[in-house]
């Protein structure tokens, strides 16, 4: 059997919600697949400490590929030099000092997490697929060439792009409601790009997996 691709969108503190997702991929996941986490594990929503401990444990048992968020990185620079504090509450970081002080009795991290925080990657790719957080530049045609900032951050700039990519592009962040509201994900055959943050952060908003190269989903809603 061909390998197939688990990819997950944005989390934002939703412990349910992963939970449950990740309880029904484990049920068709096969020796040999890959899961793929395209970032923004944390902040907004009220548990992302236990968000983290689940997506650690979920390591131990499954081939795991953690990528970084634009939110992951504001935290670390918070975390490490506190430089950014009003823009990183700004953007729901307090949710996340709260989890941790509630699980932690402190503002600090195990150092489970900090190792899980250091290793994440800033995009995966395949022979038929790139996984990014944000998106791509359209014109930086080399994957290794391509800046922190924009894997990270790039909005407008990469999905209005008349670029048509030759892997195709799955990414979260930008929520599908922003860029259409009548699908349960975002799929631009013009443009080769797919996105799967489909806002779990708000109650009742799904969850989602993308099974690839199926194509199918799986979504959960709490």
């Amino acid at each position: 059997m061909n390998k197939r691709f688990f990819l997950i969108g944005d989390i934002h503190g939703q412990y349910d919600k992963v939970k449950n997702l990740t309880g029904l991929i484990s049920s068709e996941y096969l020796e040999g697949d890959l899961i793929i986490f395209l970032g923004d594990y944390i902040d907004r929503g009220p548990q992302s400490f236990e968000v983290i401990e689940h997506l650690i444990l979920l390591s131990k048992c499954y081939d795991i590929v953690f990528l970084m968020g634009n939110h992951e990185d504001m935290f670390l620079r918070f975390y490490t030099t506190g430089s950014n504090y009003k823009h990183y509450l700004m953007n729901g970081g307090g949710a996340t000092i709260k989890s941790y002080m509630k699980n932690c009795g402190d503002f600090t991290l195990p150092e489970t997490h900090k190792i899980f925080f250091n290793n994440l990657k800033l995009f995966y790719e395949s022979e038929d697929f790139i996984a990014v957080h944000a998106g791509l530049n359209p014109e930086v045609d080399d994957i290794k060439k391509q800046s922190a900032y924009d894997l990270l951050w790039i909005r407008e700039e990469f999905y209005y792009s008349k670029k048509k990519w030759d892997k195709t592009i799955i990414f979260g962040h930008t929520p599908v409601s922003y860029l259409n509201s009548d699908s349960n994900i975002y799929v631009d055959n013009k443009r080769n790009i797919i996105g799967i943050d489909t806002g779990a952060m708000v109650e009742n908003f799904p969850l989602t997996c993308l099974i690839w190269p199926e194509k199918r989903v799986i979504q959960v809603q709490k």
